[in-house]
């Protein structure tokens, strides 16, 4: 039946983000998990189709682009803030987007792995159209390293608030250029969810770390 995807993966949001908040936030249930579970789970357990769920969902895509869009509002609105810390949020990127990339290689080479899955790794940190197209343009594998970019934003939206808090700051815009920066768009989303400035942060950072790898890592790959 045309359009079931997507009223399934709407309902099965709302409800994930209804316990989610009822249960005051934890970041166990945090309302990205029961979705993304239950449509692995689906998948590999029946033989759904994966081509009629994308087809479905389309209109979800177009909405992301549309929501990363109007995340120019709030920066604007938040533009003085961040101008104020200029120095230290473009330092904290450019720490954050090195360590992204020098833990994912650390990682591959300890486990001895082959050399596509280096390429593959590597742009954990950015959003998954940029790499998709990064990681196929070095050697890797497309639907491995957007599996590993989905990962990584989870992990970082549901852990990365917690740690910082450990860490001894709660201060918005650390947050979200951490998340922006570690978790892209999934990231990005959760900070926005707390604040408008952390939001803000977090969609500066993602857009800056993105373009950055997408341009400089292709180049430094064929380099080393």
């Amino acid at each position: 039946m045309p359009g079931i995807w997507l009223v399934f993966t709407v309902v099965l949001f709302g409800l994930a983000d209804w316990v989610y908040r009822r249960c005051d936030t934890p970041a166990w249930l945090h309302p990205t998990i029961l979705p993304t579970s239950v449509l692995i789970a689906a998948f590999m357990l029946t033989d759904l189709s994966y081509e009629n769920f994308v087809a479905d969902t389309r209109v979800l895509d177009m909405g992301l682009l549309a929501a990363v869009a109007a995340l120019s509002v709030p920066l604007f609105r938040n533009l003085a803030v961040m101008k104020a810390e200029k120095t230290a949020i473009m330092a904290a990127i450019i720490a954050g987007s090195v360590t992204g990339v020098g833990t994912a290689l650390g990682c591959i080479y300890l486990l001895d792995g082959a050399n596509s899955l280096y390429a593959s790794v590597v742009t954990k940190s950015v959003t998954t159209p940029i790499a998709v197209t990064v990681a196929e343009n070095i050697g890797g594998s497309a639907p491995l390293a957007a599996s590993i970019v989905i990962v990584t934003g989870l992990m970082a939206a549901i852990f990365g608030p917690a740690i910082i808090r450990k860490l001894g700051t709660d201060d918005d815009i650390l947050t979200g250029i951490a998340l922006g920066t570690a978790g892209h768009a999934i990231g990005m989303a959760e900070g926005i969810r707390r604040s408008e400035l952390m939001g803000a942060a977090a969609a500066f950072a993602m857009a800056a770390n993105g373009l950055v790898t997408a341009i400089v890592l292709p180049l430094l790959w064929r380099v080393l």
